[in-house]
């Protein structure tokens, strides 16, 4: 039985690596925000996150919308490539919901 509780044990301690437990992340993000804040003036803290957010609110936007528009009327406009990708996962990753 000790060979198999080590094997159990080892492949545990594995799964826990590929797929960690988002409850424990979020509360040590929660740990990790609530230690900046106490370190760092107020009003510096919140203007550069709502700086951040609405940045990349405008972004997100022109990725779906701005650029589907000038694509569809204007097709031969030469545009920089697409950032939805890191603008997305950014964006998510500031609400929570990324990884």
């Amino acid at each position: 039985m000790g060979l198999i509780d080590s094997i159990l044990g080892l492949g545990g301690k594995v799964m826990d690596k590929v797929w960690p437990d988002r409850a424990a992340s979020r509360e040590q993000q929660s740990q990790i925000n609530q230690t900046e804040v106490s370190g760092a003036p107020a009003s510096f803290l919140r203007l550069w996150r709502s700086f951040l957010g609405w940045m990349l609110s405008l972004l997100f936007c022109w990725e779906v919308i701005g650029r589907s528009i000038i694509m569809t009327y204007w097709p031969d406009t030469k545009l920089p490539p697409s950032t939805l990708e890191i603008v997305s996962r950014l964006l998510l990753g500031m609400l929570g919901l990324g990884f």
